[in-house]
């Protein structure tokens, strides 16, 4: 309902026009007010909400365009219609110049006057829900604008591109005190308790609770920005307030030293704390900061948690060799290919238990296990001609957004998990024709991984399982995409490359456990495929063991 206002010095003008308003029974109309001056307008429009008002131009003491302009001091929003029994150019220009609504020539036809309620109780409406979507969403930003400085701040981190312009508006917009090029402190924590029983929910009120510790130690003395990296680390960047920047690393350190303290007194958890020593430039800076944050938590994996220290420079880590067990054959791929699924699992298993004592030595080892291990996914994967996403779901989002932040224990959860989506996907699809020839492929696949050093053949491999060997090449190449003879050879150049890095075994020693009866012809094939001889294959070796 809205409120209508008429204002007229001559009373049975007014009075005509309200009534012609209550008795036309438009149902969107409410209180119908009246006033013989803009003195009295001006007193009803203090003590009532109103949101039209109609007035004549011609009053005395003050004018209808007058009473608009006092009004308009007030309120924007108010509708105002002029009255005139007069065409005057200049007052219809006043009136534009005021935003009136309308200019309406006297005597008032009934018709132009309901006309002209309608169409300005149409705008009110639309403006009301303008202004209540408006209100909704500077609602909804302020419950979101938490999540939204946690994910903006955790993009800046991880080093993803912005251009100078976006980022101060973005800053501006969340209503940060940082700046580009601010110099600001860096720390970061990671809870060192054992989360694999939590559900996210539970994981993300923990982080919750404890990045709220940390910003209420440390606000009265800093700007603070933290974000969670992931379900572990937290990482906070701090800008010293204004006159409180001389000694900002001395009382950072004591503070983060109170935030390990009361974190465990509250919540029970134990966290470990790295802060980087000097200042670092916003936000350029942000990523080398975590990385060394990140390198001191990974280094003290298998150590005592409870870690309090300040990072400067760390040596740079040194590799010590290849994960063995990543490489060593039957590969992932190949063991997920074959539905082997029992020992996919167990690959997967010596992969991480190696892992593990390697996590510690180089951020690379992780990465280098995550690109096999998600390149072996999308492999099988996309010869069940499906995508990735398809196969794991949800597990597919988390790999694309987080797997540059994960710790072992989330890496580990995410591959297992992604491995159990594949293995259970794959047998549910197995009735029908398709599974006829797969499982061929497979009994194929898995008779050369155990006759792997013997002399094979096709038609050798043709009489064991019982099928011409023209049929038997056919089959195996509409369902693998490659030839039989062409993977024989995979297979055996992969074991040999094993054998020529591990053992000791001569030359001609491992032709013959590869199923090759000269070690002259092994030679050649060996060449072809890497480039190089055994032995110069073995020497380049010698000094990565």
């Amino acid at each position: 309902m809205i409120s209508l206002l008429i204002v007229d010095d001559h009373p049975h003008q007014a009075d005509g026009i309200a009534h012609i308003v209550t008795e036309s029974g438009l149902p969107f109309i409410g209180a119908v007010y009246k006033a013989y001056s803009a003195k009295e307008a001006l007193e009803c429009f203090a003590a009532h909400r109103v949101d039209i008002v109609i007035t004549d131009i011609r009053m005395p003491e003050m004018s209808g365009i007058e009473l608009i302009s006092r009004i308009r001091e007030s309120s924007r929003q108010v509708k105002c219609v002029l009255l005139s029994g007069y065409a005057e150019f200049e007052y219809a220009q006043r009136a534009m110049e005021l935003h009136a609504s309308k200019y309406l020539m006297k005597p008032v036809k009934d018709s132009e006057l309901l006309d002209t309620l309608h169409k300005l109780h149409g705008e009110i409406m639309t403006e009301a829900n303008r202004t209540q979507m408006y209100q909704q969403a500077v609602h909804a930003m302020r419950v979101h604008t938490p999540l939204i400085r946690e994910a903006f701040l955790r993009d800046l981190i991880e080093g993803k591109a912005i251009l100078r312009r976006d980022l101060e508006r973005r800053l501006q917009a969340l209503e940060l005190p940082f700046t580009a090029g601010d110099e600001v402190l860096f720390f970061a924590i990671q809870l060192e308790d054992d989360l694999s029983g939590y559900n996210g929910h539970d994981k993300a009120l923990i982080s919750y609770a404890v990045g709220n510790i940390g910003e209420e130690l440390l606000q009265d003395s800093f700007d603070v920005w933290y974000t969670a990296m992931n379900d572990r680390i937290i990482a906070f960047v701090l800008k010293p307030r204004e006159n409180k920047g001389l000694h900002a690393a001395d009382r950072l350190e004591r503070r983060a030293k109170e935030f390990q303290r009361s974190v465990y007194r509250y919540l029970k958890h134990m966290i470990s704390v790295g802060i980087v020593s000097s200042p670092v430039a916003f936000p350029d800076e942000l990523n080398e900061a975590s990385h060394k944050s990140r390198l001191l938590f990974r280094n003290r994996e298998d150590k005592v948690a409870g870690l309090f220290a300040i990072i400067s420079e760390l040596p740079q880590p040194k590799l010590s060799g290849l994960i063995d067990s990543l490489y060593q054959p039957p590969s992932l791929s190949n063991l997920m290919e074959i539905g082997r699924w029992e020992e996919a699992y167990e690959k997967l298993r010596d992969i991480f238990a190696e892992l593990e004592h390697k996590w510690t030595d180089s951020p690379e080892y992780a990465q280098e296990a995550f690109f096999v291990i998600a390149g072996s996914f999308q492999f099988v994967s996309h010869k069940e001609g499906k995508q990735l996403v398809d196969m794991i779901g949800p597990l597919y989002a988390s790999m694309l957004e987080k797997h540059t932040t994960w710790d072992l224990r989330s890496f580990r959860d995410w591959a297992f998990k992604s491995l159990q989506c594949i293995a259970e996907l794959a047998e549910e699809q197995k009735p029908g024709y398709r599974s006829t020839t797969l499982s061929l492929a497979q009994r194929i696949q898995q008779y050369i991984e155990r006759h792997l050093n013997e002399d094979l053949s096709l038609p050798l491999i043709a009489e064991e399982l019982g099928f011409h060997p023209a049929y038997l090449s056919k089959v195996y190449k509409s369902e693998t995409g490659q030839t039989l003879s062409d993977y024989l050879l995979k297979r055996r150049m992969e074991h040999a490359a094993v054998l020529l890095r591990k053992t000791d075994s001569k030359i001609y020693e491992v032709a013959e456990q590869t199923g090759y009866q000269t070690a002259h012809y092994f030679i050649k094939l060996f060449k072809n495929y890497y480039g190089v001889t055994p032995q110069q294959f073995r020497q380049g070796q010698s000094g990565k063991r």
